[in-house]
């Protein structure tokens, strides 16, 4: 994959991670479309092992999406409801269901759906300046788009709660104390440490990544007898051949060259 400029999205491909920027902060249907078929391709795309999405979204009013896409037209209600988050809610499934490694970098000023964004990926890191608002409710709104799902279960019900139904600013030290943010990064060391980070994940036993996730998304409502089981038939049948590279670095006291297989 080369550098890729589609519907205000900028792509580039290092040989491992896919970095991921869109370009215009405010978000409309064409570029949520572009995204979710550009994860889809990712997922399966075997040299793609990481994927990093640069988080500088402030969401949108609810007006400012254009016309719903005309194959989604007929879930559209009429009257003054307006339509269902529709593509919001396909974009976030596949980002959900993109199994390799997502890192969500939140910059500068984030807000409503770009929060949900950030919340699907696996791990999020964010500038020292990011500030953080969903405004939705603030708006009249309702955050239909999997987020109410995802939210509780990322840092639980209280602070949930907070972020939803408050509409309050979280700075960057605020996210990492709550567990949103796993690091907060200086502002003029942000860009160097998007490239590292993101190469530093490309190169890791990625297959054993997904595999991991593979377990932990799926058993999130399962009980412990059950998760148990899954396990052991994820284990029985998805296999990392990147093990035995792995075992092999530890034994002779080297850093592994992980395939991502």
């Amino acid at each position: 994959m080369g550098d890729i400029d589609y519907e205000d999205l900028h792509v580039v491909f290092d040989g491992s991670c896919l970095f991921v920027t869109i370009d215009d902060a405010s978000i409309n249907y064409p570029k949520l479309h572009a995204l979710e078929q550009l994860i889809r391709d990712a997922s399966k795309d075997s040299m793609v092992r990481a994927l990093v999405l640069d988080v500088f979204v402030q969401g949108d009013d609810g007006g400012n999406l254009g016309e719903i896409p005309a194959e989604l037209a007929h879930r559209k209600p009429s009257g003054s409801h307006g339509a269902g988050p529709l593509v919001e809610q396909n974009l976030l499934s596949a980002l959900h269901e993109f199994m390799k490694p997502t890192v969500a970098l939140l910059r500068n000023a984030v807000s409503g759906f770009g929060i949900d964004l950030a919340s699907v990926c696996d791990v999020r890191v964010c500038n020292a300046s990011m500030k953080m608002v969903d405004r939705r409710i603030h708006q009249g709104r309702s955050a239909a788009t999997g987020i109410t799902y995802i939210l509780p279960r990322l840092i639980g019900l209280s602070q949930s709660m907070r972020i939803l139904l408050l509409g309050e600013d979280i700075g960057a030290e605020e996210a990492h104390r709550i567990h949103f943010v796993h690091r907060v990064v200086p502002d003029d060391e942000f860009d160097d440490f998007k490239l590292e980070f993101g190469k530093k994940i490309g190169s890791m036993a990625t297959r054993a990544w997904e595999v991991h996730k593979l377990q932990v998304l799926k058993q999130l409502d399962l009980d412990f007898d059950a998760a148990m089981v899954h396990s052991l038939g994820i284990r029985q049948t998805h296999v990392i051949r990147d093990r035995i590279e792995g075992i092999q670095a530890w034994r002779e006291r080297r850093d592994p060259k992980f395939t991502g297989e």
